[in-house]
C-alpha cells in the first residue's frame, strides 16, 4: 500500500511538524521545502522519511532549531561557515547564499559549512546555484558515525557516502544537474527498501562478516554490514572520489574524520561563468552540448537519451500532477513522529495498492 499526498499540504504539514519541535517559522519552512522537494524529484531517500530522524534529534538535542551561524574565518574569496548544530538545510543554503554573493564580486569562491546536521539533497544547493547563473560543485561528508563505506581492499567502513554534486546552467531548460554517492547506494536508498519490504540490488552491500548480500537487514545489523564504493570491479574510482569529499567536505575545514559527532560537512564552490566568456556564448555552446549528445540515437529499451537532472524535472512534473507517493511503513512512522509533536495530517491523499 502506497499513500499519495497532496504536495501544498505535505509542505504544510511538513513545516508544522518542525515549528511544533521548536524550529523558527522561516527554518521550519526552509526544511520543509527542501524534503518535499526531495520528494517530488523522486529522491524519496532524502525527502519527507527524514521526518521521524529530525524530530528525534531535535528531541535528543542534536540538531538545535534557531541556532546562530557564524563566518569562522574569511577572505574575499573564502569562508568557513559555524553552522551551530541548526538544521543542515539551512546551514547549506546560507553556505550556498555566501558563496554566490562573494562569487558575484569576485568571480569565484570556496565556502564550507561546519557543524551542520544532516543536509538532505546535496543537489538542493548546487541547482540553486545554478538558477542564479553560476557553475557550482558540492561536496558532502560525514564523521564516523556514518562511516558505512568500505576503503577499496577494507573489510571495515572507513568512509561515508560521500554524495558530490555539480549544476550548470542551461537558460531556457532546467540546470545540468548531478547529484550522486560515491558509494553504490545510500543509507537513506537501504532505509527505503527496508520499509518497502524489497531486495536491495546485487553488489551494494555486504553483511559484518564480509559476504554480498541484498537483504537490507543484513545492512543495519546487528552485526552491523557496509556499502560498497561504487564502480564495482573498478571502486577504487569509488573510494578516491569519497576521499575527495572527505578533504573538500570536512579537512579543508578543519573538522577530524575519526572525531564522534552529527551531522554533515560541506563544500562548495561557485563560479562566475562570465569571468571567463560573454554569457550568451557560454549559453550558445551549453545548447550546442546539449543537442549534440541528445542527438545519439536511444539505446534499446531508452525513450531518449537523457541530461543529468533531465529525468528528476520531469518526475517533479508527474509528481506535482499525480501527488507524493509515501509507502505504509514510512507513512506511519511519519504520523508517529508528527503526532508526538502534536501535528496530525489534515491534507489531501488517497491510499494505493502497490503491486
Amino acid at each position: 500500500m502506497a499513500v499519495f499526498l497532496e504536495p501544498d499540504s505535505l509542505l504544510e504539514f511538513t513545516r508544522e511538524v518542525f515549528q511544533s519541535c521548536g524550529a523558527p517559522e522561516a527554518e521550519a519552512a526552509i526544511v520543509a521545502d527542501h524534503l518535499v522537494t526531495a520528494n517530488l524529484l523522486g529522491y524519496d531517500t532524502h525527502g519527507v522519511i527524514r521526518i521521524p530522524q529530525y524530530v528525534a534529534d531535535i528531541g535528543s538535542g542534536t540538531i538545535r532549531p534557531g541556532a546562530p551561524m557564524t563566518v569562522e574565518r574569511e577572505t574575499a574569496t573564502t569562508a568557513v561557515l559555524d553552522c551551530g548544530w541548526n538544521f543542515g538545510q539551512v546551514g547549506g543554503l546560507r553556505a550556498i547564499e555566501i558563496a554566490m554573493a562573494k562569487a558575484r564580486q569576485f568571480h569565484t569562491s570556496t565556502v564550507l559549512a561546519r557543524r551542520s546536521n544532516h543536509a538532505g539533497r546535496l543537489g538542493t544547493f548546487t541547482q540553486r546555484a545554478a538558477e542564479e547563473g553560476f557553475l557550482a560543485l558540492a561536496a558532502c561528508n560525514s564523521p564516523i558515525h556514518g562511516h558505512f563505506v568500505l576503503p577499496w581492499g577494507g573489510r571495515e567502513g572507513r568512509l561515508a557516502t560521500n554524495p558530490i554534486s555539480f549544476a550548470v546552467p542551461m537558460d531556457s531548460y532546467p540546470p545540468l544537474l548531478a547529484d550522486f554517492s560515491t558509494a553504490e547506494t545510500s543509507e537513506g536508498s537501504i532505509r527505503l527498501h527496508r520499509n518497502l519490504g524489497k531486495d536491495l540490488p546485487p553488489g551494494t552491500i555486504v553483511d559484518a562478516d564480509g559476504q554480498p548480500s541484498t537483504d537490507p537487514s543484513k545492512f543495519y545489523g546487528p552485526p552491523r554490514g557496509v556499502i560498497l564504493p561504487f564502480g564495482g570491479g573498478k571502486g577504487y574510482r569509488g573510494y578516491a572520489l569519497g576521499l575527495l569529499v572527505e578533504i573538500l567536505g570536512g579537512i579543508l575545514a578543519g573538522s577530524s574524520i575519526t572525531v564522534e559527532q552529527p551531522g554533515n560537512g560541506l563544500g562548495f564552490i561557485v563560479v562566475d561563468i562570465s569571468s571567463f566568456l560573454e554569457r550568451e556564448q557560454f549559453s550558445a555552446l551549453m545548447l550546442e552540448l546539449r543537442d549534440y549528445v541528445k542527438s545519439s540515437l536511444p539505446a534499446p529499451g531508452c525513450s531518449e537519451v537523457m541530461l543529468p537532472g533531465e529525468p528528476d524535472f520531469c518526475r517533479r512534473q508527474e509528481r506535482l500532477r499525480t501527488w507524493v507517493p509515501v509507502d505504509e511503513t514510512t507513512w506511519d512512522q511519519i504520523r508517529a513522529a508528527a503526532g508526538a509533536v502534536g501535528v496530525e495530517w489534515r491534507g489531501a491523499c488517497r491510499a494505493v495498492e502497490q503491486t
